[in-house]
Parts: C-alpha cells; structure tokens; sequence
C-alpha cells in the first residue's frame, strides 16, 4: 500500500462531508487535493509499495571516473583550478567538515591535515605550504611559482627558518580576503615590522627580484643595494661574501669580512673574537639563528 501524510474518511452524507471541510483550513484542503494527485500519477505508473525499490541499480556516483586519480583529466584538482579553486560546493554532499555527509565519502581519508581540504598544502606546497609544488604542479626553483620558497621557509645553516608572513600577507582561511583573486598570484608584501626588512626593500614582479632587503645585504657594513633574484638557482649567490666581505677574494676570512664598518678590525682577525655565538674559529655558522637576524651578536 501507498504511505499517505493524510488519512481522508469520506462519507457519502453530504453533511459529513461539509463537516469535515469546514474544520480544516484552504492550506490543509488544498494539500489534501494535492496528495490525491500525486497518489493517481504514482498508480499510473505502476508505483503499489513504499518498499518497491529496484535493488540492482549500479551505484554509479556524481563523479566520473579517474576523479580521484592525479594522472586522469578528470582529476578533482584540475576541476578545482577551472572553478578558481572554489571548494564550499564539496560540502553540500561531503559535509560542512568534509567528513563524509549524506555522499558518506570523506574528503579527510586523502586531505588529512588541518582543515582538510582547506589545509594550504591542498593547493600550494608538500610538507610545508611553501612550493614546490606550486598551483600549476612545478617543482622547478627556476619557476616563478616555486623559486626558492623551501631554501627560505626550511632554513639551513647559514640562517632561520624564514616565516610566510615576512614576505606575504597570510590569510587566515582559505576565502580570506585577498587570498583568491582574479590575479591568482601571491602578492610578495614584505613586513615593515621585520628585522630583515629596511623601508626601501623592493620586490620586482617583472623580474622576480628582491633589492635592499637586510637578509642579503642592506645593513650596516654589508653590501647595500644588492640585487637578489627569485629564481636564480646557482650556489654562488649566496655564497660567503656576497651579502658582507667579497666573493671575489682568495681566503674565507678575506671574503667574509665586511668591507665597511670595521674599522677597530682587520681583515686578518677571527670573526669569532667577537662574534663566538654565531660563527667558530674555521668560519663555520655554529648557530643559524643568530645569523641573518636582524641583530649584531
């Protein structure tokens, strides 16, 4: 039998039927006339039982095949990148959390950090949210978008980690004002506040370049107005010398000593006399926080 949100008792009486419709409002009659209705179409065509249901209807899901396979043109992220990397619309079968929802499909098997879906390295990064790999996939530091985003964020021994702040704005989730635009490109906004940053430090887009930053060079005694480019992948720029001292010079100790603002020293003194915390008598950086910091130590 049909399940029925009415049960309608009709009586041949006239009287009883004015009765009834008399206590019911036009709303609960035309809802009534309505059920009916339905009920007629369901019986034409066929529809007897609430449990007649086929049970062999392949289960074939909203998404086609490969959806989840990096390799496949229909892969999810490419999908995402068409749309501007909108994602709210998984929610609406996945669940607000991504935990499943009424597709009982948890994004967060795959996406297993923070936030999920929404974590950064979603879309941007590895281990960390720095790239590689960057929104195109690359993982080559002469791209753009990959740089030498890991040398900064991972640190290294010759300084500190470098935080994402210093140089972008970080949003605090991933619809956060100025976080995805039309542009799709981050916006390199170096932090006044920094200690590795003077008023005057520029980054070139057209060239992808940094120019008077403190990290490379604009400090006291250190080779102001040294150019630094993003992509550039040789050893040599970053060598001993090139942000304080000479690079062009015979010995370590010639090439690391600054050529201004050490006047009470000479170049055959050991930078460690005076600077034991961060580097040792071999010219080893023996503490990499300490170097690159922002501070004379």
């Amino acid at each position: 039998m049909l399940c029925l949100p009415y049960r309608c008792q009709c009586s041949t009486k006239r009287e009883s039927r004015g009765r009834i419709l008399r206590l019911l409002s036009r709303n609960e009659v035309m809802k009534i006339h309505i059920t009916h209705i339905v009920i007629l179409v369901l019986l034409a065509l066929g529809v007897t039982s609430c449990s007649q249901v086929s049970d062999d209807v392949k289960e074939t899901g909203f998404h086609g095949a490969g959806f989840v396979n990096p390799s496949s043109e229909n892969f999810h992220g490419k999908l995402i990148q068409t749309r501007n990397y909108e994602i709210q619309g998984c929610t609406n079968c996945h669940g607000i959390d991504y935990n499943g929802g009424t597709a009982n499909k948890s994004c967060n098997t795959c996406h297993n950090k923070v936030n999920g879906p929404e974590n950064c390295t979603t879309c941007h990064g590895s281990v960390n949210a720095a790239p590689p790999k960057d929104l195109s996939d690359n993982t080559s530091p002469t791209i753009r978008g990959v740089g030498a985003h890991q040398k900064h964020v991972l640190g290294g021994t010759l300084g500190a980690a470098v935080a994402c702040g210093e140089c972008h704005a970080v949003p605090q989730k991933i619809y956060s004002m100025g976080h995805i635009d039309n542009s799709l490109r981050a916006e390199v906004r170096f932090d006044s506040t920094s200690s590795l940053f003077r008023t005057n430090a520029t980054y070139n887009v057209a060239d992808v370049s940094c120019t008077n930053t403190y990290c490379h060079g604009n400090f006291n005694g250190g080779n102001v107005n040294r150019t630094m480019k993003w992509t550039d992948t040789i050893a040599a720029v970053t060598a001993c010398g090139t942000c304080h001292g000479d690079a062009t010079k015979a010995t370590l100790k010639e090439k690391a000593f600054p050529q201004s603002g050490h006047t009470a020293a000479t170049v055959t003194s050991d930078c460690s006399t005076c600077h034991r915390a961060v580097v040792d008598a071999s010219l080893n950086i023996i503490n990499p926080s300490k170097h690159i910091n922002g501070k004379i130590d």
